[in-house]
């Protein structure tokens, strides 16, 4: 991105708390099939943490929530604020207090169920690899059914952690049988071990880096029906056909791009930039070409588990004739997020019906800020809502995107409608300068 050359300005003011009332229980599912709700205590994922502004959003799968934290504020299983940066998507308790409805952490626990698991019952990637070769032993994802059956790794079944009760027929009969669990790496997997263990089975283990230390490395595979969703509902993805290019001329998946796999090896330009774009490869050599591909650097490699006459007997969507040969993939963003071309014109020159938010703390516009922009930190803007509320649309920033979604989440929680900068903007002398996350 170019640079746009901007006034250097700087602006002081003074710092205070805001309450952000929320009217939904803060619990995650997962957590309240071992916990009560309790006055005082939120459980969920760690979504975000500021720590200029002491603003940490969790995420409860149901909606997400802002609560401020302050030196007072005491950490567990964390070595300090900055640590907490470690366990995004982790899971969390938070212990606060409330008073003319602000929420004020006390105490900000990392949930460290790892502590009850033996370390005999804890699998590195290696471990888990060479324990996987046994086919007796039976392996199973954690995660919920979506995730799964984006990308999972071969062979394993489906047991979600926050509906263990309902897939325990999933289970084998046999109690001796070895079992493996795997998640996101946090407390989804040793939860299911602890439960298995408590219906008689003996011999349960967990692959503590889960499916994210597995895609790293390995590939993985996609579940049929979400790629025939991914095709019907234009979910971005990489579909490539490894097969000779007059079998692919006589029928393909919709959408895939044909490149044989002796032209693999050439064709690394014709890849995303973005490491995390899901590529899923079939025909074959697919193995062959996903650790080809996963060493390049990528990090969402799947296979695709039917041949494509299995795919088209099975009533997927084909296409005849020559197929793609160039790559495309632009990811869709996140909801309520605004582009980053849109905003750097935006910036440039804001519209009379745009009004543009930096949610930075007032002493880190020292260094830059946009000319014609609104300075309301997000630790104060549920209580300067006056100054954002009327028929101008509202758009947030901030210097790494993760307080302009705190803002988002504070304002939509007040019935505000906004948008926010989801990419990193820098500044210096000479102006500033975008770039996507």
């Amino acid at each position: 991105m170019k640079k746009r050359l901007l006034p250097v300005l700087s602006l002081f003011a003074v710092l205070v708390t805001v309450p952000v009332a929320m009217a939904q229980v803060p619990m995650a599912k997962l957590c309240g099939s071992c916990h009560d709700p309790e006055p005082g205590v939120m459980m969920g994922f760690l979504e975000n943490i500021a720590i200029k502004s002491g603003t940490i959003q969790m995420d409860f799968m149901t909606h997400k929530e802002v609560v401020k934290f302050n030196d007072a504020t005491k950490v567990k299983y964390v070595k300090n604020f900055k640590d907490i940066r470690n366990y995004k998507k982790k899971g969390f308790q938070i212990n606060y207090v409330e008073k003319d409805g602000e929420k004020l952490a006390t105490e900000i626990i990392r949930f460290d169920i790892l502590k009850v698991i033996e370390d005999d019952e804890k699998l590195s990637r290696d471990e888990f690899k060479l324990l996987r070769q046994d086919p007796k032993v039976k392996v199973f994802d954690v995660r919920p059914p979506m995730k799964y059956k984006m990308g999972h790794i071969p062979s394993a079944g489906l047991i979600p952690a926050p509906a263990f009760d309902k897939f325990i027929n999933k289970l084998p009969e046999d109690k001796s049988t070895p079992i493996v669990f795997y998640g996101v790496g946090g407390c989804l997997s040793p939860t299911a071990l602890v439960k298995t263990k408590g219906l008689g089975y003996d011999d349960v283990r967990i692959y503590t880096g889960g499916f994210p230390d597995w895609s790293k490395h390995e590939f993985g595979t996609v579940a049929v029906d979400w790629l025939k969703a991914a095709i019907s509902k234009d979910i971005p993805h990489v579909l490539i056909d490894l097969r000779p290019g007059s079998e692919v001329a006589k029928g393909h998946i919709k959408g895939a791009v044909a490149i044989e796999f002796a032209d693999l090896g050439t064709s690394k330009d014709k890849f995303p930039e973005r490491k995390n774009a899901p590529i899923i490869f079939y025909g074959e050599n697919s193995e062959k070409a996903a650790e080809q591909v996963i060493a390049w650097g990528y990090k969402a490699v799947r296979l695709l588990p039917v041949s494509f006459v299995q795919w088209k007997e099975g009533g997927g969507p084909v296409e005849t004739g020559q197929a793609k040969s160039v790559i495309t993939y632009v990811p869709k963003p996140k909801p309520g997020t605004i582009g980053v071309e849109a905003f750097e014109e935006m910036a440039v020159k804001i519209p009379a019906n745009v009004l543009l938010v930096d949610v930075r703390n007032p002493d880190e516009l020292e260094v830059g800020k946009i000319k014609g922009t609104h300075n309301i930190p997000v630790d104060v803007i549920g209580q300067r809502i006056t100054e954002i509320k009327g028929d101008k649309e509202v758009v947030l920033f901030c210097n790494t995107g993760i307080r302009a979604e705190m803002a988002h989440t504070v304002l939509k929680e007040k019935g505000i409608d906004n948008k926010y900068l989801d990419a990193t903007v820098t500044f210096d002398e000479d102006g500033f300068e975008v770039e996507e996350n």
